[in-house]
């Protein structure tokens, strides 16, 4: 059974290299009517019947290059990884960054490298707030929030005539001064599961969703943000709920600083390498390379 299995993989592992290397050749394929000397209607079903590629694969593979084509670096992961390493950041990329973004795509796996271009967006879109005039004039975002009539109207009342925003935000400082109350105590010297008091006090504060930004996705994996192979202790203050793809994120050292809440992380552009985090996370990345 394991001889049939490693055939299995062996011959897989050649059609994804062929396949990477059919889809590499369509501008070119298209340039020189190849498939119009081969008497075929449209490119689509030369690469169909020829390489078994969809249409949806071949509008892709083509977007991409075209986007790519004058960046010798990201060319050579698309080479290297298949177009899909770099389909993430072919549209931000620009011929100044390209050798940062071909960097990220080489060493970074789809989904994460999808989640840092969007944070990096996020970011770039964000400014500041300096002060309350600033506060005042941020961007207002409207809630589709239905409730029952008996409940509408204790929050009119409670309202008493102020706005809905400060309101909820009463709520909120209620919320986190009550999770304060009851967070549990540090526990140094500790083995490295998670006490389930903890772990219980983490989940009611995430509601078991991702604490990065405006991430919504159900977590995936608490996150010491000390490192607990630095200094061994479970403080409910620097665990925090993460997906897969922030936690990977978090893990190449792409965090500007992780001591503050995890809705106000900021993405960098290189790790530091002064951070004492820094050996831990290239471990970690070591010991998730695919053997």
């Amino acid at each position: 059974m394991e001889d049939l299995h490693e055939k299995f993989v062996r011959h897989g592992s050649a059609a994804k290299e062929a396949l990477r290397k059919c889809a590499l050749m369509l501008p070119e394929i298209m340039r020189r009517g190849v498939w119009k000397q081969k008497g075929f209607p449209s490119v689509y079903e030369y690469a169909r019947v020829f390489a078994g590629m969809s249409g949806a694969t071949v509008d892709e593979a083509l977007r991409i290059l075209d986007r790519i084509h004058d960046k010798p670096a990201l060319m050579e992961v698309a080479r290297e990884k298949g177009l899909g390493a770099v389909r993430p950041v072919a549209v931000i990329a620009t011929l100044e960054t390209s050798d940062f973004w071909a960097e990220k795509a080489k060493h970074m796996g789809v989904n994460a490298l999808e989640t840092y271009v969007r944070e990096v967006r996020r970011q770039r879109g964000v400014s500041p707030v300096k002060n309350e005039a600033d506060f005042l004039h941020m961007e207002k975002i409207l809630l589709d929030v239905r409730v029952s009539k008996e409940l509408a109207e204790q929050l009119e009342k409670l309202r008493d005539g102020g706005s809905w925003e400060d309101l909820f935000r009463e709520f909120l400082i209620y919320r986190e001064k009550t999770l304060a109350s009851e967070k549990p105590e540090t526990v140094e010297d500790a083995a490295r599961h998670i006490p389930a008091e903890i772990m219980k006090f983490i989940m009611r504060r995430s509601r078991g969703l991702c604490e990065f930004g405006q991430c919504r996705k159900v977590y995936a994996i608490l996150h010491h943000t000390q490192r607990f192979a630095l200094d061994a202790v479970h403080d409910p203050d620097q665990i925090v709920a993460l997906c897969t793809a922030h936690e990977r994120v978090v893990h190449m050292g792409l965090i500007e600083d992780e001591t503050v809440i995890p809705r106000e992380w900021r993405v960098l552009k290189v790790a530091s390498e002064d951070d004492p985090k820094y050996f831990i996370d290239r471990l970690v990345q070591q010991y998730r390379k695919p053997r």
